[in-house]
């Protein structure tokens, strides 16, 4: 039992892939995240869903949301505990469990739970985050910027910064890194990070607040066409914001984005110094995933209800102790596969109802061996399926075409091929390998 893998698991939420400065997008630098990168698997991985809540049941549970069929955290302490996902196989494994964040899908699997509220929460009571805002004097300053997030979303421009050192995201990282120094020694145990952001819509405290130049950030907004909107997205704020939107005030948006996303490498950092002075780091591996990703002003829109790339492509970086060949396969991947690889990390026994894969293969410089067909999201009455060149987008409702786009030829996905000649037998392989793809998942009894 103690020579079995330890794991380290750190979701953030919102956090998409090109956001890591390997991806050579952004001008601000994430050297903990790439440091992993260098010595890792780094995958780009499909979220099975971009609307919250169902994206992080999915990557917790290993199910697409027509399996898991949940709609709102609440309903996940329904779920037969046979299909609570990854923290009960590891529960089930004897692995010592330890949580950190906001914890709700999965607070009944944890030996020990640090847990951070939701930011409608405005109890310090009830949150570990707002109680230890109080005895640091900023409660009132922390709630003024969740009442500016309520009502305005990341557009406003009347924002309260705060230091680093009392920002949510900022205690998440203490809290982990504590939690960590006190892991046994005689047990396997599993340590897991649900971030708040770096798509929480709150400012980037001090010091994180201008790593990069607004302007710059915003050179490449371009409105959005609200003759395509609705094939493009479900609207998380309502048309007049986007219509005000201009470039300065996407730079805005992009630079908070970014000053969160760099705090939270800082507190990766922090975990892996950490990780070092343990006697059982050489045993020990990471996970560094995300539940969705989100828009930033990509064709004039904000939020994640959408199908585009920025809101559902997300990191996947699987580290083991020893520092393997640097890989970044192309093969494509869904949040559904973390569960699965979690679980294979531990050497837990897979339930049959579990549609993902693992990616350990792909350490090894192997394929995955399962045949692929196509990789799905979904969210209300939207349904994705994307191939290696295509993505089409379906109205479940209605049972009708939406979006075709050729990710070859348009990767910022800019022409709709609907009304193009070609559409039409296109349309039909696709719905082939739809039906593939579709025909596997078992229903789940919630």
């Amino acid at each position: 039992m103690s020579f079995r893998r330890n794991l380290i698991i750190v979701v953030g939420h919102g956090l998409r892939s090109d956001a890591l400065s390997d991806a050579e997008v952004w001008p601000v630098h994430t050297p903990n995240l790439d440091q992993l990168c260098q010595k890792s698997l780094r995958l780009i991985g499909t979220a099975a869903s971009p609307a919250d809540p169902q994206s992080v049941m999915s990557l917790i549970t290993g199910l697409h949301a027509r399996q898991h069929g949940i709609t709102t955290p609440a309903r996940f302490q329904s779920l037969n505990r046979e299909f609570a996902g990854f923290p009960a196989l590891l529960k089930d494994s004897g692995y010592h469990l330890v949580g950190v964040g906001n914890l709700t899908p999965l607070i009944e699997q944890l030996d020990v739970a640090i847990p951070v509220a939701d930011l409608s929460v405005t109890d310090p009571s009830q949150c570990a985050y707002l109680n230890t805002a109080v005895q640091h004097g900023c409660l009132e300053t922390v709630l003024n910027q969740r009442k500016q997030r309520a009502m305005h979303g990341p557009f406003t421009t009347e924002q309260q910064a705060i230091e680093p050192d009392h920002d949510i995201d900022h205690f998440i990282s203490d809290q982990a890194q504590r939690a960590l120094e006190n892991m046994p020694s005689d047990r396997p145990w599993a340590l897991m990070v649900f971030y708040s952001g770096p798509g929480n819509n709150l400012p980037a405290p001090r010091m994180y607040d201008d790593l990069a130049e607004v302007d710059h950030l915003g050179s490449d907004f371009v409105p959005a066409n609200f003759s395509q909107i609705n094939q493009l997205a479900e609207l998380d704020y309502p048309r007049v914001a986007l219509q005000r939107l201009t470039r300065k005030k996407i730079g805005k948006i992009r630079q908070d984005y970014l000053g969160r996303v760099s705090l939270i490498d800082h507190g990766i950092g922090r975990m892996l110094k950490t990780l070092k002075t343990r006697a059982d780091h050489h045993r020990t591996w990471s996970v560094i995933t995300s539940d969705r990703g989100c828009l930033l002003g990509e064709q004039g829109l904000v939020g994640n209800r959408s199908f585009l790339a920025p809101a559902l492509e997300v990191p996947v970086i699987i580290t083991p102790p020893t520092p393997a060949r640097p890989r970044s396969a192309d093969d494509m991947v869904s949040t559904v596969d973390i569960a699965t690889t979690i679980a294979s990390l531990a050497g837990c026994d897979l339930p049959e109802n579990m549609p993902g894969r693992s990616l350990l293969p792909l350490i090894m410089g192997d394929d995955l061996p399962e045949p692929f067909t196509g990789l799905i999201s979904e969210f209300a009455k939207r349904l994705l399926l994307e191939t290696e060149r295509y993505k089409v987008v379906f109205d479940t409702e209605h049972r009708q075409a939406m979006g075709l786009f050729d990710l070859l030829n348009d990767p910022n996905e800019t022409q709709n091929l609907l009304s193009s000649p070609v559409s039409t037998n296109l349309l039909d392989a696709l719905r082939w390998r739809l039906a593939d793809t579709l025909m596997p998942l078992s229903a789940v009894s919630v």
